[in-house]
């Protein structure tokens, strides 16, 4: 479990990072769950990296929001689900291109 996490959020650093986004910090906050923080032009943003999304990674990224330590949060992991619709939104793995593409765009000028 905690490989998986840990190569999801690896592979979250890089595709953000190829689209000129920096995670500005990273915590291992359990062995199967990363926050990365990233920076962009006017919000502070969290997503953490699981293999497979929880209430409890939902509720911890809700209270991170409401402590006001973000302005956004976003969950990524290794299945298929798509959730867009909710609070917090969650994105496969397989499409993290879309969610980098769409805060790069975010943070452009």
């Amino acid at each position: 479990m905690a490989l998986k996490a840990n190569t999801t959020a690896e592979t979250t650093t890089q595709v953000l990072a190829d689209r000129g986004l920096k995670v500005i910090a990273s915590v291992r906050e359990s062995p199967g769950a990363t926050d990365l923080a990233i920076r962009n032009r006017s919000a502070q943003i969290v997503v953490r990296c699981v293999e497979s999304p929880s209430e409890s990674d939902h509720n911890a990224l809700r209270m991170m929001l409401t402590e006001g330590d973000f302005d956004r949060a976003f969950l990524v992991h290794t299945g298929d689900e798509t959730d867009l619709t909710g609070d917090i939104q969650t994105w496969p793995l397989s499409r993290i291109d879309e969610l980098a593409a769409l805060l790069a765009r975010e943070s452009a000028p």
